[in-house]
């Protein structure tokens, strides 16, 4: 079968809000066929998945790829398609309808759990072109990379990521399981001495958390970097130091307001790329998935990667 540059590679999570799945697909499936437009699908099964049928679909000369799920489907997918072989990243369009419950990243653009209005963006929204995430670590005495499209966490921010994880593996998917977390992560939380490089500035200090992104949003709708956006070349960099009690109470209170910036100490900066190493073995996680990973942690940014269709 030939592709056409009007075909659709469609990727859906059925794991993310199972309960209207069969809905929301039969709606897509009938509004496709209904307009003449030429689609393909594959249904994931297992973590990960969805990086490998991005690749598979990509590497085939697929140029459109709709995705139905959460922030950790559409990240699976952008490490797809920017680890397949001979594919020429801007030329490809990426849309989202959103399943998950965290949502960030469609958060942003104003995509919401409302598939039919969402549905309709894909089909009458206009393109933009975004940026992507890299970051380069050891693993086993090599390099490896991995891409994200929202933000990426190290200290506290993917100590509660994997605690969310696992509440989840209990209790399901709920929106609310990242606050439960970082309220039971944030008062037990030991500090990492880290040190950053990035442009001509250099930090040598006991970092508590740090933010990475691309995106403004994480964890379910909060702003630890409220200024970012996904299509100016930039990271926004949130990192905070050792706290003490009182310290936490203050930038929880912050973080609900989306002013976290304004806590004394935060420490936020911009950059393309910056260096990061670790005194111990630290988590690190990639919109929303632990990243197996060792220090030292290359991260940079790259300009006009890929296009999306927005609102």
């Amino acid at each position: 079968m030939e592709i056409t540059p009007q075909h659709w590679a469609v990727i859906i999570n059925p794991k993310s809000g199972k309960k209207k799945f069969r809905q929301q697909r039969k709606y897509l499936f009938q509004t496709l066929k209904h307009l003449d437009i030429p689609f393909d699908y594959r249904v994931t099964r297992f973590a990960g998945h969805a990086s490998k049928i991005a690749r598979y679909f990509v590497e085939r000369q697929y140029k459109n790829i709709l995705i139905l799920g959460g922030d950790g489907t559409v990240s699976e997918v952008i490490n797809g398609i920017f680890g397949a072989e001979n594919v020429s990243t801007p030329e490809l369009k990426i849309a989202l309808i959103p399943r998950g419950t965290g949502n960030d990243w469609g958060r942003f653009w104003g995509l919401t759990a409302d598939y039919k209005k969402s549905i309709e963006v894909f089909l009458k929204g206009k393109t933009q072109t975004i940026d992507i995430g890299r970051a380069e670590y050891d693993m086993e005495g090599r390099k490896e990379a991995h891409y994200f499209i929202n933000s990426l966490g190290l200290g506290l921010d993917a100590a509660v990521v994997n605690l969310t994880h696992r509440l989840k593996e209990i209790f399901g998917s709920h929106s609310f399981l990242y606050t439960v977390s970082l309220l039971l992560a944030v008062f037990g939380y030991r500090h990492h001495r880290v040190k950053i490089y990035a442009d001509e500035r250099k930090i040598s200090s006991n970092m508590y958390t740090m933010s990475i992104a691309n995106g403004c949003y994480s964890g379910g709708g909060l702003k630890q970097t409220p200024d970012a956006l996904p299509y100016d070349g930039w990271l926004d960099v949130m990192m905070a130091k050792r706290p003490k009690f009182r310290d936490i109470i203050g930038a929880l209170y912050y973080l609900f307001k989306g002013k976290l910036l304004q806590h004394r100490l935060i420490e936020s900066f911009r950059t393309r790329e910056l260096l990061i190493q670790t005194d111990k073995k630290a988590l690190i996680e990639a919109d929303g998935i632990i990243v197996n990973g060792t220090s030292p942690f290359n991260i940079n940014i790259i300009p006009q990667a890929i296009q999306m269709i927005i609102p």
